[in-house]
């Protein structure tokens, strides 16, 4: 049976609108700029430019914790014509605890039409598409992946190096084959990133989550902006991708993921866990163990959501 599983590794993105522009002219347009120096040739060796980027991507992750911000998701499945047949919408707040644990806030979440196009949208899923890990690669991530230089190219008004990046388990088989049996897939960022000359930070992210063996991830392109005059956060997600699967059987899918409203933490604001979300249109199980929080339903309940991650229907 074919799955379909949406998992968004650097992911991020804020615009005034969800589809402000076509996806051609979404995509910046790139040149060689003149007065960038050849790494090889130049101070500093593109093995240290690996070094100071995947450095600052870590910090990164760090400051990120004492950011707020709202995140609005959209996941479309597109028919003849684009003429969109099922979507998934949900606009979120997170904030992070004193442990660095996200927790999130339902704003809007209006229900799914995906089941109209033979998909379905899971709790799983929904945390695949909601809890995104919107980094590329930090430095303790780097002994997974082979880093290789491309070259300088202009990204909007910004001059940048281009890095293709490829995990390495991609070229191991025998890996391969057993994260195949124990069912890991999409653990991996495979693509390109753009990493701007000055701040050495990634400002771009575009490629896939990789290995697939049942499941099918999309290509997506991820746009930073500087935030607070320092700080490169993810801002834009952009997808649109044909799915295909091993039985037959393809789905045209698009994406929209955007950050948006970055603030610094209030630490008089409230935070709700995942667990303790309140919507005005969801009112809470009229009876609670005391075991479980406001709201969460036990595991053993027969309500429980057991349902597998996205798939066709049969």
């Amino acid at each position: 049976m074919k799955k379909v599983l949406f998992i968004l590794l650097a992911i991020p993105a804020l615009a005034v609108s969800l589809w402000p522009v076509s996806a051609q002219q979404q995509r910046p347009q790139s040149g060689v700029p003149a007065n960038i120096p050849k790494p090889h040739v130049g101070p500093v060796s593109p093995e240290e430019m690996v070094k100071q980027f995947t450095a600052k991507e870590s910090e990164l992750r760090e400051v990120w914790k004492n950011y707020q911000y709202i995140q609005e998701s959209k996941f479309q499945v597109l028919g003849p014509a684009n003429v969109v047949s099922g979507e998934y919408y949900q606009v979120s707040e997170f904030f992070f605890n004193d442990a660095g644990k996200r927790l999130e806030r339902i704003l809007k979440a209006p229900p799914s039409t995906l089941d109209r196009t033979g998909l379905s949208m899971t709790q799983e899923d929904k945390d695949a598409l909601i809890n995104l890990q919107p980094f590329a690669l930090a430095k303790e991530d780097l002994p997974n992946y082979m880093v290789s230089y491309v070259g300088p190219e202009k990204v909007d008004e910004l001059n940048t190096y281009v890095f293709d990046v490829i995990p390495k388990v991609m070229a191991n088989q025998r890996e391969l084959d057993r994260m195949r049996k124990q069912g890991l897939e999409g653990k991996f960022f495979q693509g390109k990133i753009w990493v701007d000359v000055e701040d050495m930070q990634i400002v771009k992210t575009a490629g896939k989550i990789v290995p697939e063996f049942k499941y099918r991830f999309p290509k997506f392109e991820t746009y930073r902006e500087n935030i607070d005059g320092r700080y490169w956060f993810p801002t834009y997600t952009y997808g649109d991708d044909t799915l295909f699967f091993d039985k037959g059987g393809s789905y045209h899918v698009r994406m929209v993921v955007k950050y948006k409203n970055y603030r610094q933490f209030a630490s008089d604001v409230r935070l709700l866990d995942t667990e303790e979300i309140k919507d005005e249109k969801i009112k809470p199980p009229a009876t609670e163990n005391k075991d479980t929080k406001p709201g969460e339903v036990k595991k053993d309940d027969p309500k429980a959501d057991k349902t597998k991650p996205i798939r066709p229907r049969p």
